[in-house]
């Protein structure tokens, strides 16, 4: 019997098609193969493949060893038989797709937003009825394609009897050792990040392994304490992969140093406005290097992108605002000319009503009456009472 380790997320950094290919190169034909199966999931183009190249190799047993979900449970039915451990959890759900959009748009950008979002929701729904039809199959009749759809939009996992019961698995095994220590604190930390529902209560941490947690988090010994991190359970990982210990470096890529020169993670809570761009609690530093993911360096770009434009737009209307005080000032100066008693008032309406009382003295005329064009003659189109009548309508 030879056993493939299915341990990590499906995709093509994870477990990906081209490391099963290898794998199976290895096994002489007509030996049985049990594909060790603990994954939360991945990307479902990757599963399909995988799922298929198990088929086409034929004599592999899926053997749940760990807590399955989303594309990693229909990739087992490319297996000739599913087994699942009965300290083990079982979870399928509808696909989801990335979607990006944000900032402002325009009613044409909106239109064009929302043909798009139509057209990824029809390739999910081509999705989940090929994912539904793979469970059905398997259920043996005791799912159709609309209860399968049904259990999906559920979205919550099954404890391996359900699953057993709805025909997606096709044993529970009984007779087996699974070491549990630190089991239920890492799938929790692994759970939360892949945005999967609640474990079942018997998955819940013991209030001993809260307690432990805690204290490591908290203690002076750093080593300890990040065993009880993501980053450490990450780079555990890459380690047992690798070989060696794992240092991130400056382009992200990993490198494999010896033992004695391990490069230690720790958070950085300190830049609280980038923390709130990025949603979250601090940034991971190495050696005074601070990490970002691609997604986090897209984040930071797209804000910056709209604050450049919003500092265009402002330097705009700032142009428009000076332009409009020229304006203003030019109008006052011509004002002004008209007479040194003008100029000698500081408010734009007390020079408005001198104005309306020269022409008064000049005219003999009601000049309120002539500024609402009411008058005859050439004083109800003076430039002066129409500059006159911009202050005093109001």
């Amino acid at each position: 019997m030879h056993i493939i380790k299915l341990n990590r997320e499906i995709d093509s950094w994870g477990y990906a098609r081209y490391l099963l290919e290898y794998e199976l190169s290895q096994v002489e034909d007509g030996e049985p193969i049990e594909l060790q199966v603990d994954s939360l999931g991945g990307d479902v183009m990757e599963a399909i493949t995988i799922s298929n190249m198990l088929r086409e190799r034929g004599n592999v047993t899926a053997h749940i060893v760990g807590f399955c979900a989303s594309a990693a449970t229909w990739l087992c039915y490319g297996c000739d038989r599913v087994v699942i451990n009965d300290d083990c959890a079982f979870l399928i759900h509808k696909c989801s797709a990335y979607i990006d959009a944000w900032g402002y748009m325009t009613a044409e950008e909106l239109d064009q937003l929302i043909d798009k979002l139509k057209s990824e929701k029809k390739s999910n729904d081509a999705i989940d009825l090929i994912i539904a039809n793979k469970y059905a199959k398997h259920s043996a009749g005791k799912l159709d394609i609309k209860a399968a759809l049904k259990l999906m939009q559920e979205n919550r996992w099954m404890l391996p009897e359900e699953a057993l019961s709805l025909g997606l698995v096709d044993e529970v095994l009984e007779d087996h050792v699974m070491a549990k220590t630190n089991l239920a604190a890492r799938m929790h930390v692994m759970n939360s990040m892949a945005d999967l529902p609640r474990l079942p209560e018997k998955f819940q941490p013991s209030a001993n392994a809260a307690a432990i947690a805690t204290a490591a988090s908290t203690a002076a010994d750093e080593q300890k304490a990040q065993e009880y991190t993501f980053l450490g359970a990450l780079k555990k990982v890459l380690t047992d992969f690798f070989g060696g210990a794992v240092k991130a470096v400056d382009n992200c890529h990993c490198q494999i140093v010896e033992e004695e020169t391990q490069t230690h993670f720790s958070m950085n809570e300190n830049y609280t406005t980038v923390n709130q761009l990025l949603q979250t609690e601090g940034l991971e530093e190495n050696e005074g290097r601070i990490m970002l993911t691609a997604e986090q360096m897209q984040t930071i770009n797209d804000r910056l992108t709209d604050a450049a434009n919003l500092d265009s737009q402002v330097t705009s209307l700032t142009g428009e605002r000076d332009q409009a005080r020229t304006d203003l000032q030019d109008a006052l100066s011509r004002i002004d000319a008209l007479s040194d008693d003008i100029a000698a008032i500081d408010t734009i309406e007390g020079k408005v009503n001198a104005i309306r009382e020269l022409l008064d003295r000049a005219t003999g005329n009601d000049t309120h009456a002539l500024l609402e064009g009411n008058g005859h003659g050439d004083a109800a189109s003076d430039p002066v009472n129409q500059v006159a009548a911009a202050y005093i309508r109001k």
